[in-house]
């Protein structure tokens, strides 16, 4: 398991709460609009020692509220030593919310079962019809896995807080593919709409959707999914 970044402070990434977030290596699909495209390859990205992340973290525990596990897909790790972090994380007494795409259900299942993190977000990157084209996956049973994942969050409502979120942009999700998107995740606890930005980090480049364009958009997705919320605006 490898660590290639880590975000000190953070306003934006866990709602409500500051929190340090620490990016772990490696991901399984390739998304055209990837955004951290430097962390796609575990074996060419930066390393952070754990025990460097681990004194940081014991440093400001008391300064800080929570820990975000993003990446890369942090899921597709090993398992032991991924549960193993997140517990040493939780003794800190940090919460601890993670990121994921959904391709790993039964240890994201596992996870949710034993009550390890505190907060999941889980990535739809667009209608399930359109998930090959635009991630780069290959067949059909890691779209399957992903809405496994998907039904797994939705069942477990009084189990832990969750949201989906898409990131908007403009040349693959119009109104239509954004209604498909709410209609599948229907019952959820939170849609979010997170605005796409380039930077140096993204595969491609690719435009966002202007606000105005977005609360309109938003207003019709809530009515399939009422708590609905726009981010990065």
């Amino acid at each position: 398991m490898n660590f290639a970044g880590i975000n000190k402070v953070s306003l934006v990434d866990f709602d409500s709460f500051l929190s340090v977030t620490i990016f772990v290596s490696g991901c399984n699909l390739r998304c055209l609009f990837c955004h951290n495209s430097q962390l796609l390859n575990k074996n060419k990205s930066e390393k952070i020692p754990w025990i460097e992340i681990l004194n940081y973290l014991k440093k400001i525990k008391n300064k800080i509220d929570a820990v975000v596990i993003t990446g890369g897909e942090p899921l597709i790790n090993n398992e032991k030593e991924l549960i193993n972090k997140i517990k040493t994380i939780k003794k800190l007494g940090f919460l601890v919310k993670l990121d994921t795409n959904g391709t790993n259900p039964d240890l994201l299942k596992k996870i949710i079962d034993n009550k390890l993190v505190d907060y999941v977000a889980m990535d739809i990157k667009n209608s399930f019809k359109e998930y090959k084209k635009i991630s780069g996956i290959k067949n059909d049973s890691l779209v399957e896995k992903i809405k496994k994942s998907k039904q797994i969050l939705i069942k477990s409502n009084k189990k832990i807080n969750y949201e989906f979120r898409t990131t908007i942009v403009k040349e693959f999700h119009d109104l239509k593919k954004i209604l498909e998107i709410a209609k599948s995740i229907k019952n959820c606890q939170k849609f979010v709409l997170q605005k796409y930005r380039y930077s140096n980090g993204c595969i491609n480049h690719y435009h966002e959707i202007d606000e105005k364009e977005i609360k309109k958009i938003q207003i019709k997705v809530k009515r399939i999914v009422p708590n609905t919320i726009i981010r990065g605006y």
